[in-house]
């Protein structure tokens, strides 16, 4: 198998015959949204979970090998038709590199698809489902993952921003959930802002004032405009009201998904030119401008065009669609560090996703104390 096929344009594999589709009027649907439910602060022991940055070194280190398996899998509980179901898959970015990828398939074909520059997802489809017929795809991956710090900087960006075109029209305006140009949102940013003048400074500011102000409560999305005025959300809820800040104030900025979790990257020229994502947490890590714990990447971007779904999506959902009797469907996720030598210590973070969408610790590592659960 191709690696950069797999990647780039997704890997189909078939089981049997042809795929007959009806109506997509008349076929029902099935969604699980994502949680972001994060918002204890995590204790850093040095090592595995950085306490603050390296001196002397920058750029993404310390990298772990992680093993990771991704799958949908479908019962027929008294026969269907037209099958597609999806779930989110990681992307490759700088601080995440696939080395081995390969799907499986029973019953059905698959293929991980495309859906913006940091968004996949596996698709699978299948003809019909029979009573007590079981059908699943799964998509296993070796990876890496790596810690980021590059040492930024106030000094390195001037106040005077540049910003590209595609870069503006990708990460400017709204998003699901995510609207920039609500009364709450313009007067908060400019109450914030009204006596700064460089990016930096704003966005510093931004992200000051929500850990200070937005009660950390775990929940279900409530929203821009509501986590302004009722003072209280989780990590999904603090990170898109970073975003939106930002973005009120013309800087571009974007949500970071991993499991059960959300951060903000927000992008900045330096003097020469050159573009950066600076990350930037606001709930459950305190770290500005760095990133110090080995997190599995799943999106990046919160205006995803699901094409079988025909709308765009903060973040990706697990869903399914079919024709009939509705099947019993499990999205399976898990997540397993591996020990660089014979011996050698693979270190806490292994993970499993529950039947809620929710991840959960799953490895028993005696340091998992320290992790987000």
């Amino acid at each position: 198998m191709d690696r950069r096929t797999f990647l780039q344009l997704g890997v189909g594999a078939q089981v049997g015959g042809g795929i007959l589709w009806g109506s997509r009027d008349r076929r029902q649907r099935f969604a699980l949204s994502p949680p972001g439910y994060s918002v204890i602060p995590v204790v850093a022991d040095g090592r595995w979970i950085w306490d603050k940055p390296p001196e002397g070194q920058t750029g993404y280190l310390e990298p772990r090998p992680f093993e990771l398996k991704v799958g949908i899998e479908l019962e027929g509980t008294g026969g269907a038709t037209a099958l597609a179901a999806s779930t989110p898959v990681p992307v490759e970015c700088p601080e995440q590199k696939i080395h081995e990828a390969r799907l499986e398939t029973h019953g059905c074909v698959a293929q991980v698809q495309v859906l913006a520059p940091f968004a996949r997802q596996l698709l699978l489809r299948a003809p019909g489902i029979a009573p007590g017929q079981r059908i699943a795809a799964y998509a296993h991956y070796k990876l890496t993952l790596y810690k980021q710090y590059q040492g930024y900087g106030r000094e390195q960006f001037p106040a005077e921003q540049k910003v590209p075109r595609e870069v503006g029209r990708a990460y400017t305006g709204n998003s699901p959930g995510i609207h920039t140009r609500t009364p709450e949102v313009r007067e908060l940013m400019e109450q914030l802002t009204k006596e700064l003048v460089h990016p930096w400074d704003k966005a510093r500011a931004f992200a000051s004032w929500i850990p200070k102000n937005i009660e950390v409560k775990r929940g279900r999305y409530v929203g821009v405009p509501r986590c302004i005025e009722k003072r209280h959300g989780d990590c999904e809820d603090m990170s898109a009201l970073l975003v939106a800040l930002c973005r009120a104030a013309g800087i571009p900025a974007r949500l970071v998904w991993v499991p059960n979790h959300n951060w903000v990257e927000f992008y900045l020229e330096d003097t020469e030119g050159k573009g950066h994502w600076i990350p930037a947490h606001v709930s459950a890590y305190s770290w500005w401008g760095w990133t110090g714990a080995h997190e599995l990447v799943l999106q990046k971007g919160d205006r995803i065009y699901v094409p079988q779904q025909h709308k765009h999506y903060r973040l990706q959902e697990d869903w399914m669609q079919w024709h009939g009797r509705r099947p019993r469907v499990r999205y399976v996720a898990e997540l397993a560090p591996v020990a660089k030598d014979t011996g050698s210590d693979p270190g806490p973070g292994a993970r499993e996703k529950i039947a809620s969408g929710e991840w959960k610790l799953a490895g028993g590592h005696p340091l998992d104390r320290i992790a987000r659960r």
